[in-house]
């Protein structure tokens, strides 16, 4: 549990559906402060009870995860203003994954892609391995840190409220995270969903780095959904992708959840396309 009133708020990086975050101060240590917005757990009492509850225990779980590929917990303010709960992680200095995409003069080389691509598995094979399945595996979700100009950091972030996001999903707040979604989460059989689902998304991400576009940017909410669930949907691959980015990319989207590669597996296969890359002279 940390005090609000160690906490020193010095800008605010963004604000989306469950609140805002801010890059902060918590004794002298820099850190990213994200106050969620009360509606996140509105409804009748018990609901809101449950959601709460909900919510203490998934920050227990995240406090307990330690991995340099998974941004670091560091504890829930519950005094915050106007009885606001905020949760407290590491701060990565560069933001996410998208920000860098976004800023065009930033390119990224395909040495660094693999790095940050090998980065993102790693800590995705940890959260596995704990039987975390993330739900919201994206660009906008991976922070990184670029200021080693050769070796770029990559974390996996945003891995709490994973209930209150699923409900968010259910109930619509979906547009964003759509092209990321696996077809059977998007399917009526729920049976189907695993942690597989991460593994799709980690392909649509794949994408995104070799790309640095939005997936189906200029396609309307209704004709993703369908071709997702038809499974007639995929972004296009470039012809200058080379295979083997190709080849785990297409496995990782593949329709067939049993069909898709484990993160331990696309972790090894990035290290080795890696280790044939020229090494810099």
């Amino acid at each position: 549990i940390i005090k609000n009133s160690d906490l020193e708020e010095i800008r605010e990086l963004g604000s989306g559906t469950y609140g805002t975050v801010y890059h902060g101060k918590w004794r002298g240590t820099d850190v990213a402060i994200k106050r969620i917005k009360a509606s996140c757990f509105e409804g009748r009492p018990v609901e809101r009870d449950r959601l709460i509850l909900d919510f203490w225990r998934e920050a227990g779980t995240l406090s307990k995860l330690h991995h340099p590929n998974v941004v670091a917990f560091y504890g829930v303010v519950p005094d915050g203003p106007g009885g606001t709960l905020a949760t407290v992680t590491e701060y990565m200095v560069n933001g996410s994954l998208k920000q860098v995409l976004q800023k065009k003069d930033r390119t990224i080389d395909r040495r660094k892609r693999l790095l940050i691509a090998t980065d993102a598995a790693f800590g995705m094979e940890y959260l596995h391995g704990k039987n975390i399945v993330h739900f919201d595996l994206k660009c906008e979700n991976l922070l990184v840190n670029m200021r080693d100009p050769h070796r770029p950091v990559c974390k996996v972030g945003d891995l709490g409220l994973s209930k209150v996001k699923r409900q968010t999903m259910v109930s619509g707040g979906v547009r964003g995270t759509l092209p990321w979604m696996a077809p059977e989460l998007l399917s009526t059989s729920s049976c189907m969903v695993s942690e597989r689902v991460d593994v799709f998304s980690f392909g649509i991400v794949m994408w995104e780095l070799l790309t640095g576009e939005e997936p189906y940017a200029n396609m309307h909410y209704g004709a993703i959904i369908g071709g997702i669930v038809s499974n007639t949907l995929r972004p296009p691959i470039p012809n200058w992708c080379e295979p083997a980015w190709r080849s785990l990319m297409e496995r990782c989207w593949d329709a067939d959840p049993s069909a898709r590669p484990s993160f331990a597996e696309i972790a090894s296969e990035l290290r080795s396309m890696s280790s044939s890359l020229q090494p810099r002279s």
